[in-house]
């Protein structure tokens, strides 16, 4: 069996090459053929604009790796809502451009390089990409301004919150307390946790669990790219020359039946 395949094959071979007319001429044609199809299909642009993150480590104490990335990742989370992809949609079709939400899953990416944020849109048009990054850019930037005095707000009342656990704690069975809490009873206490937690946790949701001691501000606006970053030419024309060779290779077997 293995003499009979060897001998089939080298039969193959032989007839393939002695046709090398043929498989040059195909291979032509189906590079030819991938050069007209990349004349119809656009080239890809990409721009990008980035957003740069510092931490007020004199609010913090040192902080482990692992309390940085959770920083970083919800602050990341707030610039890739989608109610801010939402706002850029709106402002884009405000500026006369028509993006779905489908079009920025496939072209919006948004990527962490240490302490930088990268927003990054792909276009078929590269002034548009540049205008898609920017109003990505400052619709994040707003949102995150936003978050940022709600995680405050939710700093201030959490520092009240302890202020009345301490209340709490310093209550004597009979309802009495030294000052300053003595003017406070139990009752009137615990509705203040209750309203004051539940003050907290909406502020934190507003803010997107962003840490107060964060600082970011737009490191750099996103200029129009005329370079594409991916153009299909050259992978068309290298597919069409190889579906030219495949054709070739199949010929002689035909021939052969």
């Amino acid at each position: 069996m293995g003499s009979n395949d060897g001998f089939i094959l080298m039969e193959f071979l032989k007839k393939l090459f002695a046709g090398w007319k043929k498989i040059t001429i195909l291979m032509v044609i189906g590079g030819l053929c991938g050069l007209g199809a990349s004349k119809i299909m656009a080239p890809i642009y990409e721009t990008r604009a980035v957003i740069a993150v510092t931490i007020d480590y004199t609010r913090t104490g040192a902080l482990s790796d692992i309390q940085e990335d959770q920083a970083m990742r919800g602050l990341g989370s707030a610039i890739d809502s989608d109610a801010v992809r939402e706002q850029v949609r709106q402002k884009a079709e405000q500026a006369g451009i028509s993006i779905d939400r489908s079009s920025m899953a496939k072209n919006f990416t948004l990527e962490r390089e240490d302490f930088r944020w990268f927003l990054r849109v792909r276009d078929s048009d590269a002034e548009r990409a540049a205008t898609l990054a920017n109003l990505w850019a400052e619709e994040a930037v707003s949102t995150l301004d936003g978050a940022m005095q709600h995680a405050i707000i939710a700093g201030h009342y959490q520092q009240y919150l302890d202020s009345l656990d301490y209340c709490l704690l310093r209550l004597a069975p009979e309802g009495m307390s030294n000052e300053p809490c003595a003017k406070f009873d139990y009752e009137h206490l615990s509705a203040e946790v209750e309203k004051t937690s539940a003050a907290i946790r909406e502020e934190q949701t507003l803010s997107y669990g962003l840490m107060p001691a964060l600082q970011f501000f737009l490191a750099e606006n996103a200029a129009i790219n005329t370079n594409p970053v991916r153009s299909t030419r050259g992978v068309l024309i290298f597919s069409g020359a190889m579906l030219g060779f495949v054709v070739a290779a199949l010929l002689p077997n035909k021939e052969k039946e």
